[in-house]
């Protein structure tokens, strides 16, 4: 009786290789060292196979968000209504955005400007007495405006109402209830494939420079995989065509939902479901003008986490480094509070890893070579606990990262084989990721 070799996976520096003496067509699970296999080229996908790695078994994957921190901490509205003057103990209806958590007792302050809210003669202080709908409430306004003249006009200017606390009556029973629901959203699975080719004659020929031309090739092919999984979960754009999916990735996500970058963000505000989106000058990313970023950035009302993974550019990575006069680590903060508050080190996945920790949250700064081209100035800044990868593994069939052996034809006098992976990406919150571009930046 015929016996054949088992086959063997082998794995070294500088990659995952198959042994070229399998004869039959074979199945293997590549899916972790794959990771493992030249990590500073793709760190976002090394990063989310060990730590983010949360298998789906739909192609089309569900999750659920949970905004009720968010809405706790920034719990505000506006009034599209025309309110006119202000006489304490008159009632109004108010016309709101969409607010399902208004309930009867909430104080609510009510200003015409930013600066205005609190005192003076553009805010005013009401309590909700009723509430018709989502969009529609009934209050009696406890303060009038101070000179009871000016008008907090809707129609020509944003009116913002700004919840600050609620108050009942001695030996009132217990208040109106309200649920914040959970949010849901999906993304896909896509399926990437790679392929490794030799005729046999080649396999049997013996090549200069190195000692198995077969493995030289799977190496290459091995990391041409992984980089194409980078580059979706970085860039990708989430849909589903003529039967084939395409995955979302981060920085694709926050350029297609998180609109026109502001020229500047210093208000501590946000959309729902919307990413920082900011386009600076290299020239102004200084130790102090990042703490003003990083107010929005860690802003509690986002929902996030205190640290984020900082994917740079090569040549915004070497910006944050710079030590002359003017660079991010200038002159005058040599000897400062701030150079404690730097840190380089060797990180557990392979990378160099640049600290930064501020008062508002740390930042673990990481090069991300496929940050070239047109996107050879963006710093995206990636909440880990906020992004997942989704490979698809049901009905005891894994679609992670495999090795397919000898999916040649029959007939064909040569070895192919075949990488194959079906994984997609999720991003939830995406409030708590950011995108900035450091335009100018060489």
């Amino acid at each position: 009786m015929a016996t054949y070799n088992s086959g063997q996976v082998k794995f070294g520096t500088p990659g995952a290789v198959i042994d070229s003496t399998i004869p039959s067509r074979r199945l293997y699970d590549f899916s972790d060292r794959v990771a493992e296999l030249a990590p500073e080229e793709s760190p976002f996908f090394v990063y989310l196979s060990q730590v983010g790695k949360v298998p789906t078994s739909d192609s089309q994957f569900r999750f659920l968000e949970d905004r009720s921190k968010i809405a706790m901490t920034d719990r505000a509205f506006t009034t599209s209504s025309n309110l006119g003057a202000i006489d304490a103990g008159d009632e109004d209806v108010m016309t709101i955005s969409s607010s399902p958590w208004v309930i009867k007792g909430m104080v609510l302050m009510v200003s015409s400007t930013i600066s205005g809210m609190g005192e003076g003669t553009n805010a005013a202080t009401c309590v909700v007495i009723g509430v018709n709908s989502a969009t529609e409430i009934r209050v009696k306004w406890l303060r009038e405006n101070s000179t009871n003249a000016v008008t907090i006009d809707g129609s020509s200017a944003a009116v913002n109402v700004q919840v600050i606390g609620s108050a009942f009556a001695e030996g009132s029973g217990s208040p109106d209830v309200f649920s914040q629901e959970l949010d849901n959203d999906y993304g896909f699975t896509q399926i990437f494939k790679t392929a490794c080719e030799m005729s046999n004659t080649a396999r049997a020929t013996q090549y200069r420079g190195y000692a198995d031309e077969w493995q030289r090739i799977w190496n290459l092919k091995l990391r041409e995989h992984k980089i194409d999984i980078e580059r979706a979960m970085l860039f990708g754009q989430k849909a589903s065509v003529s039967g084939v999916q395409y995955t979302e990735g981060i920085v694709g996500h926050i350029i297609a939902e998180g609109g026109t970058p502001p020229v500047d963000a210093v208000q501590l505000s946000y959309n729902e479901g919307k990413a920082y989106h900011k386009s600076i000058a290299d020239g102004s990313v200084t130790y102090d003008n990042l703490l003003s970023d990083l107010e929005v950035v860690f802003d509690p009302a986002r929902g996030g986490s205190s640290s984020k993974l900082a994917l740079c550019s090569l040549p915004v990575i070497s910006l944050f480094n710079k030590m002359g006069d003017g660079g991010f680590i200038d002159a005058s903060t040599l000897n400062t509070q701030a150079q404690y508050m730097i840190e380089r080190s060797q990180g557990s996945f392979g990378h160099k890893v640049m600290k930064i920790d501020t008062i508002h949250g740390e930042l673990a700064l990481v090069k991300e070579p496929l940050f070239r081209g047109l996107a050879s100035t963006f710093m995206a800044l990636v909440d880990l606990d906020h992004v997942s990868y989704r490979p698809l593994v049901g009905n005891g069939i894994n679609r992670d990262t495999q090795i397919q052996t000898n999916v040649q034809g029959a007939d064909e006098d040569l070895r192919k084989d075949m990488i194959l992976t079906e994984a997609g990406l999720e991003v939830s919150l995406p409030e708590t990721h950011a995108l900035i571009n450091l335009e100018g930046v060489n």
